[in-house]
């Protein structure tokens, strides 16, 4: 089937700013007697929505806190503030971006972040005339890895779920992905692993316009 929409993640895929996701749980969680290093973070919540993470965290370790949002809303503070006039591009994403727009794919993003955050994102990185549609976890019943982020991102765009593939770095989005009956592009960096995704790059620059109509 040909495709006619690429869905994007945003931290680690776009942006650079998973690193500052990793960096403030990794701080707030030691509060708790938690001790994940932000790799660590990285590597099993990428993409997973704060409430889930924390939630599953506290409850593996046994720890009660007063208010899961309370937390939440206090990470997302300081995440704005380490992350103001820091944010920088993945290697490659702008001509990706650019050349899948020139060819005529509807774009969207499928954040597990707050649509405050991705619009200061895509305003940071001069992007808002690329994407379509702008989808946060925030909206949606269920974050990643359920397929709930993707399957609205392509009804937003007014594609079915086959003729979309999506780019993502992180486990549960491209569990996510699956789900939702997509193919889906991984972003990784040891290939050595084994990752749920239909391809997998370790660069953007080796996604080519013929690779994607092909999934």
């Amino acid at each position: 089937m040909k495709k006619k929409a690429v869905i994007f993640d945003m931290d680690g895929v776009v942006s650079d700013t998973q690193k500052f996701h990793a960096e403030v749980e990794s701080v707030l969680l030691k509060e708790y007697g938690i001790d994940l290093s932000p790799e660590k973070i990285t590597k099993t919540y990428s993409g997973v929505a704060d409430e889930k993470m924390f939630e599953e965290l506290f409850e593996k370790h046994n720890v009660t806190v007063p208010s899961i949002d309370a937390l939440v809303s206090r990470k997302w503070d300081v995440m704005r503030d380490l992350s103001r006039g820091r944010i920088e591009p993945i290697p490659h994403v702008l001509t990706l971006i650019q050349e899948l727009k020139k060819e005529g794919f509807k774009l969207a993003i499928a954040s597990a972040s707050t649509k405050e955050f991705i619009n200061e994102v895509m305003k940071e990185l001069a992007l808002e005339n690329y994407f379509d549609e702008l989808g946060s976890a925030q909206e949606v019943k269920q974050g990643k890895p359920a397929p709930d982020i993707f399957l609205l991102a392509a009804s937003r765009l007014g594609v079915a779920p086959e003729e979309s593939v999506v780019i993502e770095d992180g486990r549960s989005g491209m569990i996510g992905a699956k789900e939702a009956n997509m193919k889906c592009i991984g972003l990784i960096s040891n290939k050595e692993e084994d990752y749920p995704a239909t391809i997998v790059v370790t660069s953007l620059d080796q996604i080519k316009l013929a690779q994607i109509h092909a999934l």
